[in-house]
């Protein structure tokens, strides 16, 4: 054994001798060591080592193989290094011995120099040339924290001693490993600016401001924002601070800010400000140009934005409080989106009730009479309009306003927007304990989520909005979510299971009297049933609920139900009759605009079809479910194309769609048991 002997792995693995490398022999020891290491002057169980090495699948001989490697260890490090101490072994060396010790010392000197020296250490991450082990995690995770508070101490006593611009690279770094980090922000905009850089001490106020507000739906703490106050008035904030604003100019300023919407409509500075017009403060405001106008949109609507520095300055003006001012702006496109919502395919898994306060917009119903238009024209506002509801804690405007673009998501098939609002709300409202929004979030995602195929995900958003539902005794929303169970049971060919869940859905809808939730639940048991192959049945529940539909007036009910009567008199043997029943909800899902239900009428409609005109009908319908993102219809009609073609001897195109076909195929698969 030499004296001179030492352990790095702050970076790769290394053992030295006398100065001279000595590698450890076999992965396996290295592990060992590495792990004693890691927790050095702690024992180490002999069961940890074990898992470390071995994982949940070790062999008869790993507590021999443990011995082994210890006795070989000991024999080139010493008794006195690796000791025996039950229930396992302890590594103690001294602190030049191991360069994890010499960090923890250097770090402690607190000054530059000693900071440097303990840096410097560092040759990568701890034990990288190894195979890392879940016990390890804990360990190497506190390192590299400490390391990280090592490096922003450094980079802030470099600030302090009239060095920023030797800071600078290194807190662009920490931002960028830890975005959340704020002191980390602070820092960096301190640098930027004592080096001489306003304009990029700015921006990265902004980058941290947007990326707290996205992540964690908080805006800075005041020592940022204090800060970034202190930037704006050294740089151009005279100009804009030196402006006399009366409450109301401030009130809209601040207002449209925190909204985050690029372009807001003009009713919605009337709504900060609760009132029917607010165009003299508007024309103020634009004189002084600390507003400007953006045009008129589709919906004949003047619309504003903020100039880039009065969006930054704006937030923190002084004034009244500004949650009844945003309170009265989101209520105002949640009732815009309520009306728009109500002239598309009626909803039916909601909660029945609503929480959130509406306010009253004027010429409301003009401005929603088209609804596909006016949802298209307000999307970006909307998506800032439910992040700004969960940046500001108003989690019941956030979900009601995820919940009231369902309709159009699902009908346009926008479900990247569905997922975005949808998450945004959950998290607000889980981080406010609001249960009844978190459980129509999650009936909203399970619905996405069958569309995806993602069964396993499905199951469980349906599973906790049910139990959420029912803790608040909600019956409405307990319908809504035993409907999401059924149709994963239906899809997944448990017909029993599904039938269950469709009666009980069927008999709470019964009990609320809400007959649009009873057309549907008919028709999902009528589903069931010609699964099953029990026609009478089938055709004795698609006929009832069409009928319900048809009285009250759902035409998007009623389509459905003639497909799903045609796709009944298709599986009876009556081509014609099915022809008809499909070719009606066709044009029915055409006039409403539903273009996912319009792809699976098509794809009925090609059985019936000469194969070139079921290769057209295909090729429709496969574009629009490769839009939307339904995978699992995408193979099946895939699947089709190609044997239509092969059936015409077109082999290279036949070949290429069958293989699109198993490649879509592999991704449904993969998301029933992963995602």
């Amino acid at each position: 054994m030499s004296d001179r002997l030492e352990l790095r792995i702050l970076g790769s693995f290394e053992l030295t001798l006398g100065g001279v490398d000595a590698p450890v022999g076999g992965v396996k020891p290295r592990q060992l060591l590495a792990t004693l290491a890691l927790n050095h002057g702690r024992t180490v169980s002999v069961d940890q080592l074990i898992e470390v090495l071995w994982g949940q699948d070790p062999p008869r001989s790993a507590l021999a193989n443990v011995q082994t490697y210890v006795s070989a260890l000991r024999t080139r490090l010493g008794e006195d290094r690796l000791r025996r101490q039950a229930p396992g072994y302890r590594l103690e060396l001294d602190c030049g011995e191991l360069d994890l010790l010499r960090f923890e010392e250097y770090a402690r000197g607190g000054d530059p120099d000693s900071l440097d020296a303990a840096l410097g250490l560092w040759r990568g991450e701890p034990v990288e040339n190894l195979p890392a082990s879940p016990l390890w995690r804990t360990e190497i995770d506190r390192l590299v924290e400490r390391r990280r508070a090592v490096r922003q101490t450094r980079a802030r006593l470099r600030i302090e001693a009239g060095q920023p611009a030797a800071a600078v690279d290194e807190l662009r770094r920490l931002v960028a490993e830890e975005p959340l980090r704020e002191e980390a922000w602070s820092l960096l905009v301190t640098a930027l600016r004592d080096a001489g850089h306003r304009a990029e001490a700015l921006s990265a106020y902004a980058t941290a401001r947007r990326t707290l507000t996205e992540e964690l739906g908080v805006e800075p703490g005041e020592p940022l924002r204090r800060l970034h106050r202190t930037l704006l008035v050294e740089q151009e904030g005279p100009a804009v601070l030196g402006t006399r604003l009366d409450g109301a100019a401030a009130l809209v300023l601040r207002g449209l800010a925190r909204l985050g919407i690029a372009a807001a409509p003009g009713w919605v500075p009337a709504a900060l400000l609760d009132r029917p017009d607010a165009a003299e403060v508007l024309d103020a405001l634009d004189r002084a140009r600390l507003l400007r106008s953006t045009g008129t949109d589709e919906l004949g609507q003047p619309r504003y934005g903020l100039p880039v520095l009065v969006g930054l300055l704006a937030p923190d003006l002084p004034g009244e409080a500004i949650g009844a001012a945003l309170t009265r702006a989101l209520g105002g496109y949640l009732e815009l989106a309520e009306r728009a919502a109500a002239g598309l395919p009626p909803q039916v898994f909601g909660p029945g009730v609503t929480v959130a306060a509406r306010w009253p917009v004027p010429n409301a119903a003009e401005l929603a009479g088209d609804p596909v238009r006016w949802f298209a024209t307000e999307r970006d506002a909307l998506l800032g309009a439910v992040g700004a509801a969960a940046a500001n804690g108003l989690s019941d405007l956030a979900w009601e306003l995820a919940h009231a673009m369902v309709a159009w998501c699902d009908m346009g098939g926008h479900t990247a927007e569905w997922e975005q609002t949808h998450r945004t709300a959950l998290s607000a409202c889980r981080a406010q304990g609001n249960l009844l929004g978190e459980a129509v979030t999650l009936r909203g995602l399970g619905q996405l989520h069958l569309y995806r195929d993602r069964y396993e995900e499905a199951a469980e958003a349906f599973s906790r909005s049910r139990l959420l539902f029912a803790r608040l005794g909600n019956l409405c929303g307990q319908a809504a979510a035993l409907a999401g169970l059924g149709t994963g049971h239906r899809i997944r060919a448990e017909h029993d299971e599904a039938l269950d869940c469709y009666r009980q859905a069927l008999e709470a809808y019964r009990l609320l009297g809400h007959r649009h939730g009873e057309a549907y639940s008919r028709g999902a048991l009528g589903m069931v049933w010609l699964a099953r192959g029990d026609l009478p049945e089938a055709y004795r529940d698609f006929t009832a609920g069409l009928a319900l539909a048809e009285e009250i007036g759902d035409e998007h009910r009623a389509a459905l139900l003639t497909r799903q009567l045609g796709l009944l008199r298709l599986r009876s043997g009556d081509p014609a009759h099915a022809r008809a029943d499909l070719i009606a909800a066709l044009d029915r899902f055409a006039v409403l605009g539903d273009a996912h239900c319009e792809a699976y009428c098509l794809t009925d409609l090609a059985t019936l079809e000469a194969p070139e005109v079921a290769v057209q009908r295909l090729t429709q319908a496969l574009e629009i479910f490769e839009r939307i993102g339904d995978r699992r219809a995408q193979a099946q009609t895939a699947r089709r194309l190609g044997e239509l073609h092969r059936g015409d001897e077109r082999f290279g195109l036949s070949d290429a769609y069958l293989a699109e076909a198993r490649r879509l195929q592999s991704t449904v698969e993969i998301s029933r048991t992963w995602l």
